[in-house]
């Protein structure tokens, strides 16, 4: 989960945003770090020493003195043998060390005029340089000409990045972006946010559904487009397998019920009795195409359901094919009302699902049991060979038959489970108390009336 997210879209946008955006200030602050004169004059010193000499200047007693600790002065003085300055206060004040060139000594008694200056020559590199800046000390302002001492180079712009004030504005500014970074994103790519919630909630159950494309980035707008087109066609394909269902499903009632009438009036006979088994089981079939159909537009209507009385009607109408198979059929419950709210035939159509899956495949002479709980349950259990805990996952699948040989196709415990799911319960299969396989309905109760 941490790793995709981060190498998602947004989590890379950001780092690479908030990377460029260090490099574009570190940049900024070694271009700022140069003064322009540097570039203009060549003289190229380094005139953060004059903070240094300001920092050393005492004043006791009336009295302008170099502090001998100051240890950064020292440092510069030993580093550098020709280093020197002047300084010199509004009030004429001097002090000074190093060795000041003769070609300077008599320009630094005006030294008191110039606030500001480079000297030095391009063309004369061996003529000495020197810069005049104006600080403040302890002995008040001050205008400091100095020369011989450290040169500009990109290891004194280092030193910039050791500054606390640089550090704490970078940092600021780095947290800045990050923070803001990530959220520009968010609220520019939102839209897709968005569509991808929309695309979790698209269900084959709920056709037309589409992706909005409000807020969603002009980039991403004929992807979104072109999804929706695919779910147009799906949604059409979808449609003529519905039509198709239903008019084979209405086409194939009209011989089934001829055949009935015709079987019906053969003289009574096993093969009689077998060719009755046979149409019940194809005009079931034939329901049973009608009833997905049914299912898959959402022609349900819900009402209140008394599901003891449901399942003993089940249990009734069930038995005369119950008894044609030369099996037993029984109906117990533990209360007198069951409300449930639902569809009352798609569930009578659950329920004789589950009893002729009994009659087909408990053998012969087999019990059946139909019982109904209080807490909103219904069980079909028979006495038969049971299902193999190993395929039980599977035999809610359309058209799974756990013994291929088997007649029927494998669509009646499909429409089973489609019909509890449409009622917000719950299906499973296990064993039953005589040995056989037990089907669980388990359906929420209705609310109570006011």
């Amino acid at each position: 989960m941490i790793l995709g997210r981060w190498n998602s879209l947004r989590s890379r946008l950001t780092r690479k945003l908030v990377l460029f955006q260090i490099l574009a200030l570190i940049a900024f602050a070694l271009i700022a770090s140069v003064p322009i004169s540097r570039f203009a004059t060549g003289v190229g010193l380094d005139d953060r020493v004059v903070g240094v000499i300001a920092d050393a200047i005492t004043f006791e007693d009336g009295r302008m003195a170099i502090d001998p600790d100051n240890e950064m002065l020292s440092k510069i003085s030993a580093r550098f043998p020709g280093f020197w300055y002047y300084a010199r206060t509004d009030r004429g004040q001097v002090v000074s060390d190093g060795p000041i060139p003769e070609a300077f000594a008599p320009a630094l008694e005006y030294l008191g005029y110039i606030s500001f200056g480079d000297f030095g020559s391009e063309d004369f590199p061996e003529v000495a340089a020197l810069i005049v800046r104006q600080a403040g000390s302890e002995a008040g302002r001050v205008h400091i000409a100095t020369g011989g001492g450290p040169r500009f180079d990109w290891l004194s712009v280092g030193l910039l990045f050791a500054n606390k004030y640089f550090v704490i504005f970078s940092a600021a500014l780095s947290l800045v972006l990050i923070v803001a970074i990530p959220f520009t994103l968010r609220r520019a790519l939102k839209g897709l946010d968005e569509v991808a919630r929309e695309a979790a909630h698209i269900d084959i159950h709920q056709p037309g559904m589409r992706l909005t494309t409000d807020d969603v980035p002009l980039e991403m707008q004929p992807l979104v487009t072109a999804f929706n087109d695919a779910l147009g066609r799906i949604d059409e394909g979808i449609e003529r397998r519905h039509r198709f269902m239903a008019d084979a499903a209405h086409e194939l009632r009209t011989p089934i019920a001829i055949l009935q009438t015709r079987v019906e009036l053969l003289d009574p006979s096993p093969e009689r009795s077998q060719l009755m088994l046979d149409v019940a089981r194809l005009s079931n079939l034939a329901d049973q195409l009608l009833d997905l159909q049914r299912i898959d537009v959402g022609h349900s209507r819900f009402e209140t359901v008394d599901l003891v009385k449901l399942g003993a009607e089940a249990a009734a109408e069930m038995a005369p094919l119950v008894i044609a198979s030369d099996d037993e059929i029984a109906f117990d419950s533990d209360a007198d009302t069951v409300n449930i709210n639902g569809d009352r035939v798609a569930l009578m159509r659950a329920v004789t699902n589950l009893i002729q899956n009994a009659i087909s495949h408990a053998g012969q002479s087999a019990r059946i049991n139909v019982s109904v709980s209080s807490d909103g349950s219904l069980t079909v259990g028979d006495s038969g060979p049971g299902i193999d805990p190993t395929q039980r996952a599977r035999i809610f699948e359309p058209f799974y038959r756990v013994k291929p040989s088997t007649r029927g196709a494998g669509l009646g415990l499909n429409l089973v489970q489609e019909i509890v799911l449409r009622h917000k319960g719950t299906i499973k299969v296990g064993q039953s108390a005589q040995g056989g396989a037990a089907f669980t309905i388990a359906l929420p109760l209705a609310s109570p009336q006011p």
